[in-house]
């Protein structure tokens, strides 16, 4: 007998493939010749704007909603949307019908009317952008979007009651533990994150929610929703929910490869079990596979960074300030923190039995019994709390302190030795969230004594790598002119280009 939030993800699984079942409307005509210009144009993108992959098509949605909404002033934008995922390969063509066409105009039209009605400012307005791309890449793939949805709800509910924090309320620490499920089992980024929390505080916006009401409420909804993503403890949380991510992980595979039979494997502990073992075979190998293509993508998007820092920044310090270049630390800099990554992004290891038969064990206890563990997050702070964040000071110093002197030996400059710590910090973090999509597949980790020490010493520099990413996430020079000086002309360019073939194409047939 399944436990009781594992029967109810499945049958909500159903009952969303069922209402998406009804045809879709007629595909749309566009051009493959402009296609292949829009797809070089979005892989040179994200040659220069490093994401994850599974955020790749809502960051895409969000940011060609930015330019159709607020540059270009265009409400109705269905129709270039879709041309636009379809063109930059993010959506199969057959996806792109008249009538999802309709729907994003009218899911554009509900948050413009209620950014209107609110007032809204600069914050929230780019919120609710975010929101409409959420929306919006959830309605051209329903299944999938339902499918992850209801799978961290379960791991929720089968969580929920089980978890405590020092120093926390029950709807705090509750609040935070949704948030760690979404992290943990999906990697939610907090655009992903923050419209799940919308749909939790606007329970009804997809079934005709009064939207006067919700635009009275909208600027304290945001406020609650941005606390939430910030919070610190779900990051405390997630890693204590791993294995039981890993669980629902497997439970959402299966009902992705067999909707229809979902049920009856679940149910069929020898039928699982053979599924659990074939998929986390072919996943790890595949996991392999992926974190070399996502160690190519951030290697190449690193050298051109390093190439342009180094000719605006380090060159001319060089020339103009030391009054000639020194080679060897220029060639270094450029060349030493791409190969780093390749190299700590080739290969993640191996997943062996005594794994796999770990998490069997973990997956019968959760899906027939509904045992899962119980979360305990501790005060973060303890009678050794000033002495460890001593020690971890003396750490920071030494690591860092350690590498500016080898760097000051081989005649370094200030700006070449503040470009190499820069780069070495977001390279070690880089590879750090590269490797644990492979990672987080391990339930038993057996480390030897030399990948403890090196871990020890790393932790400062991948730290700071997190700090410098967050920070200066915002802040790409590249991509603020590629948004908003070459990418609207050039999108009009090509939407020109793809009406008047069409336009031709037209006249052609009407030649008798």
């Amino acid at each position: 007998m399944l436990s009781e939030p594992v029967r109810e993800l499945v049958a909500k699984v159903h009952a969303a493939e069922e209402l998406s079942s009804a045809p879709r409307g007629e595909v749309l005509e566009l051009s493959t010749i402009v296609g292949k210009a829009a797809s070089l144009y979005e892989k040179l993108r994200y040659l220069i704007d490093y994401r994850e992959e599974h955020t790749i098509r809502r960051a895409a949605l969000e940011r060609i909603l930015k330019r159709r909404v607020f540059i270009e002033q265009k409400a109705e934008s269905g129709l270039v949307l879709l041309q636009e995922l379809v063109d930059g390969k993010y959506i199969l063509k057959e996806l792109a019908t008249e009538e999802i066409a309709q729907d994003i105009d009218r899911i554009i039209a509900r948050y413009l009317e209620l950014s209107h009605l609110a007032k809204a400012n600069g914050s929230v307005g780019r919120r609710l952008v975010s929101f409409a791309a959420t929306e919006i890449d959830a309605h051209i793939s329903p299944i999938e979007y339902a499918i992850d949805h209801e799978s961290a709800e379960a791991l929720y509910k089968s969580l929920k009651g089980r978890a405590s924090a020092y120093g926390y309320s029950e709807e705090e620490t509750n609040a935070q533990l949704y948030c760690a499920c979404w992290r943990a089992l999906l990697g939610a980024d907090d655009d992903r994150l923050s419209y799940a929390l919308w749909l939790l505080y606007v329970p009804g916006w997809n079934n005709g929610a009064d939207i006067r009401e919700v635009a009275q409420k909208l600027f304290s909804i945001i406020g609650n929703i941005r606390l939430s993503v910030k919070g610190n403890l779900q990051w405390r949380m997630a890693p204590k929910i791993k294995n039981e991510a890993i669980y629902f992980r497997i439970i959402r595979r299966v009902l992705e490869l067999h909707r229809g039979s979902a049920l009856h494997i679940l149910e069929n502990p020898t039928q699982l079990d053979q599924f659990t073992c074939d998929f986390l075979e072919e996943t790890y190998e595949h996991e392999n596979e992926r974190i070399q293509k996502s160690g190519i993508r951030a290697v190449m998007y690193l050298f051109v960074t390093k190439m342009a820092v180094a000719i605006i920044a380090e060159l001319p310090y060089e020339i103009f300030v030391l009054g000639g270049i020194h080679y060897f630390p220029l060639a270094v800099n450029v060349l030493f923190h791409p190969l780093l990554l390749f190299a700590l992004t080739r290969h993640a290891g191996a997943l062996d039995e005594a794994n796999t038969n770990a998490i069997i064990e973990g997956l019968h206890a959760v899906l027939y019994e509904g045992r899962v563990r119980s979360v305990r997050v501790k005060s973060a702070y303890t009678g050794f709390t000033v002495a460890f964040s001593f020690a971890y000071l003396v750490l920071f110093i030494m690591v860092f302190g350690g590498v500016i002197g080898v760097l000051q030996l081989l005649k370094f400059n200030p700006v070449s030795i503040s470009l190499f710590l820069f780069f070495l910090a977001l390279v070690s973090y880089f590879a750090f969230r590269i490797r644990y999509r492979a990672r987080r597949w391990k339930l038993v980790r057996e480390q030897g004594t030399i990948a403890i020490i090196l871990g020890v010493f790393a932790v400062p520099i991948v730290r700071a790598g997190e700090w410098l990413s967050r920070t200066f996430s915002s802040i790409n020079v590249f991509v603020i002119i590629l948004d908003f000086i070459i990418e609207t002309p050039f999108k009009r360019l090509l939407h020109f280009a793809n009406q008047f073939l069409i336009y031709l194409r037209e006249k052609g047939e009407e030649i008798r």
